[in-house]
């Protein structure tokens, strides 16, 4: 039986593609196919959106990949932006204020396990609400747990993950999120 050279099998494939590409036409094809994708789904995302969040005010934007736990529990403000790949879970409310923003792979999660004395496994459910003040924004891949509040213009830095409440007007970071400093807002 014959051995099978991957290295030089790939070698040929990206050699077909260098050439398939170095076509003008093929690849406007692909950035015209690729423009009519994101518009699909821009679209999907806002009907999806907009059928499952039925408390929330105007000019909201979520992006198609968010994942939606407990959609009856979101209340959101007006101008709220959920970026890509945000999980909303919520077990108990999720209050939104107007202006807020949610960066790419935030989590914002009510619910946590009770691991009191006396508990076995498996551990029971538990839930508080999350409220997140107006003109928030919250970085990259943070992370807000159960019963925290944001206030009002504060920020969270990328990566963070917030398990106490935040003032307002403050910049957190950190695992878990400490006060970096306060934010001096000029409208």
């Amino acid at each position: 039986m014959d051995r099978i050279d991957f290295g030089r099998m790939k070698k040929i494939i990206l050699k077909i593609e260098y050439f398939i590409f170095s076509i003008r036409i093929i690849r406007f094809i692909v950035s015209l196919l690729e423009t009519i994708l994101n518009r699909v789904f821009w679209l999907y995302g806002r009907v999806f959106f907009a059928s499952r969040i039925k408390q929330r005010g105007l000019g909201c934007v979520c992006h198609w990949s968010v994942e939606i736990k407990y959609p009856e529990n979101i209340i959101l403000g007006d101008n709220v932006v959920i970026g890509k790949e945000v999980t909303l879970g919520a077990k108990s409310q999720i209050k939104i204020g107007d202006h807020v923003r949610l960066s790419k792979g935030v989590v914002i999660e009510t619910a946590y396990l009770n691991f009191s004395e006396g508990e076995t496994r498996p551990y029971k459910h538990l839930s508080k609400e999350i409220i997140l003040k107006e003109g928030v924004w919250i970085g990259t891949n943070s992370i807000i747990l159960a019963g925290v509040t944001i206030g009002e213009g504060a920020v969270v830095a990328a990566g963070s993950v917030v398990t106490r409440d935040v003032e307002a007007a403050t910049l957190v970071g950190g695992v878990p999120a400490k006060k970096i400093k306060k934010i001096n807002h000029v409208d």
